[in-house]
């Protein structure tokens, strides 16, 4: 009786196998179809119209000035700056350029039909950010900085560059790389509205002259690295990385890093690279740490237990709760409301009171202004917003995506215990370094 139930077994998962095969492919099918059929509704409204429905370009954009938002949306609005003191950080600002104007660059898949997923991402960014494909680099800074000035209390941004990916032997790996925003155009974008802006550079560790070159940024005043270990090819954890971390340790430089999954640029391949735990060596050198968007998304092997995985937030929440890490180690907030990620993590981080010292603000811009990403709706439904906030935020997007952000993080409460993010997380912070001279 016991062989025939393990012949049974047997039979049962030889069925299973093409079961789940046939599965995969109708998922795929779908997927594939649905692509095609976004594709083609693009070209055919023209002038990427459902590009521009999925990224929420208008031209709307704050630059009517305040009086455009109805009375009770401006209560609101200064209901959720009421109780924030001096000035607000925005640690998490992207630079895109497409080299029309700058030596910014942009992979020529991204801009080609014949990579689609690669084309409408592209193009979704573009459109959030107010851009056409032919604009100079300069509409985008220009819109950046009119929509940060329309704001009733203004933040201050880190712009951020982004090196190119590089391959173990230090050689740079233009194929794989998406996009490239060099250092000096980020400082020079920053140094001319040096009231608003500051700059973080990006130098990928494996360059042959990743040092000096770090210490001639240091010395030119820069305070933040900026890494995407999956799209740079990255490893935090990695010896090679020693001797950069030594001199950010030194200059007192902290280092923004993505933590968990990547999901707004291609970097399937490298997903571990964003492993929380990878991070403990640029901890133990020294070097303060932000861990950008808290590792909201995706799982990592657990490697304090080999062999088992775990989410990439339970692994981002034990290394916050290691007590040699205070200090040095913060979260960065940004798209932790979107309707991908929500779920995973806001409960947590809104009732972890103890935590809110060491969260940081930002926005991950031009993210908030992609209108796929956030759903009040979803929010509301789960019981993160009341009905009033979430209509009064809808129209905050429509004026400022900007202000929209901000106060969508101000807004939403846990369902039940109804906590909220205190407002230190999205003042100024002397801890981190960060100079505005």
């Amino acid at each position: 009786m016991g062989k025939r139930g393990n012949a049974g077994n047997a039979g049962s998962a030889a069925r299973t196998r093409p079961t789940r095969v046939r599965r995969r492919v109708r998922r795929w099918a779908r997927r594939g179809v649905l692509l095609l059929v976004l594709l083609a509704g693009a070209l055919a409204l023209g002038h990427g119209q459902l590009i521009d429905l999925l990224g929420g370009h208008t031209e709307r954009r704050a630059l009517q000035g305040p009086h455009t938002l109805s009375p009770a949306a401006r209560a609101f609005l200064e209901e959720c700056l009421g109780d924030l003191e001096g000035e607000l950080l925005d640690v998490h600002t992207h630079l895109v350029g497409q080299g029309n104007g700058s030596d910014c660059w942009v992979n020529p898949r991204m801009r080609s039909l014949l990579h689609p997923v690669d084309w409408g991402r592209y193009r979704t960014y573009l459109s959030a950010a107010g851009m056409g494909v032919d604009d100079p680099d300069s509409a985008y800074v220009e819109g950046l900085a009119a929509l940060a000035e329309a704001r009733p209390r203004p933040a201050r941004h880190l712009l951020l560059a982004f090196d190119h990916r590089y391959q173990t032997d230090g050689t740079r790996d233009l194929e794989r790389s998406e996009f490239y925003v060099p250092n000096e155009y980020a400082f020079e974008v920053a140094a001319a509205r040096p009231e608003r802006f500051a700059c973080a550079v990006s130098i990928h560790p494996y360059r042959a002259d990743a040092v000096g070159e770090l210490e001639r940024w240091a010395a030119r005043g820069v305070r933040v690295v900026k890494w995407l270990p999956a799209a740079q090819g990255i490893d935090p954890a990695d010896p090679r990385c020693d001797p950069f971390y030594g001199v950010m340790a030194r200059e007192g430089m902290a280092l923004l890093t993505h933590a968990g999954r990547e999901l707004a640029v291609h970097a399937s391949e490298d997903q571990e690279l964003g492993n929380p735990l990878r991070l403990r060596r640029p901890l133990a050198a020294g070097v303060t740490v932000l861990a950008a968007h808290c590792a909201s998304t995706g799982r990592g092997e657990d490697l304090d237990h080999p062999g088992q995985r775990a989410t990439n937030f339970e692994l981002f929440l034990r290394l916050m709760d290691e007590p040699q890490w205070r200090g040095r180690l913060f979260g960065e907030i940004s798209t932790v409301t979107q309707v991908n990620r929500y779920r995973n993590v806001l409960a947590t981080l809104l009732e972890r009171g103890d935590l809110h010292p060491r969260l940081v603000n930002g926005s991950d811009w031009p993210l908030p202004a992609v209108n796929v990403l956030y759903q009040t709706r979803a929010l509301w439904r789960d019981g993160f917003l009341t009905g009033s906030q979430r209509r009064l935020l809808n129209e905050l997007y429509h004026y400022n995506p900007m202000s929209f952000d901000l106060c969508l993080k101000r807004a939403v409460a846990a369902p039940g215990s109804g906590a909220r993010f205190a407002p230190e997380v999205f003042g100024m912070r002397p801890e981190l370094g960060l100079r505005w001279d």
